[in-house]
């Protein structure tokens, strides 16, 4: 079967069904040109990850010192898989709220961690994607980057 050409627009929402989908993704942090990674749960609006990070977490000091974070998220199969980069940064009180939630619901086994209020909430907002769905007809995998507020196919 032959790859199919989508619109921008139709990847995009599929990536948001590929996210709404799944709960846990592995950040990719770097400090001091030490890389790092890590597994994360997460929610998502739109194409926007909230996570929750311990405060002595490595992967915490690594986003604030360098906010640029890298995400990737799939089942460990070759069938569906996005990978991003974005900018982390800290979350106002209302989102904050939403996604403590929101994260008690995907993984009621860490309400404790989730509920602490020094355990931050964080953003990832997306600026470029690569994203595959085999069985969705999206292959090869596009790459999409968010220029002057609109994504758009990377060159």
């Amino acid at each position: 079967m032959a790859p199919q050409r989508y619109s921008v627009e139709h990847i995009l929402d599929a990536i948001r069904r590929h996210l709404a989908a799944r709960h846990v993704c592995v950040l990719a942090t770097c400090r001091a040109d030490v890389p790092w990674a890590a597994s994360s749960f997460y929610v998502s609006r739109d194409l926007d990850l909230y996570v929750c990070q311990g405060k002595t977490a490595r992967t915490l000091a690594n986003m604030r010192a360098n906010p640029r974070t890298a995400f990737t998220i799939d089942d460990r199969q070759a069938a569906a898989w996005l990978q991003g980069i974005g900018i982390a940064g800290p979350v106002g009180s209302e989102d904050d709220r939403w996604a403590r939630e929101a994260l008690q619901t995907v993984a009621p086994e860490f309400t404790h961690h989730f509920t602490n209020p020094d355990q931050p909430v964080l953003l990832v907002r997306a600026e470029e994607m690569a994203f595959a769905d085999r069985p969705g007809g999206i292959y090869p995998r596009q790459h999409l980057i968010l220029r002057i507020g609109r994504w758009e196919f990377a060159d």
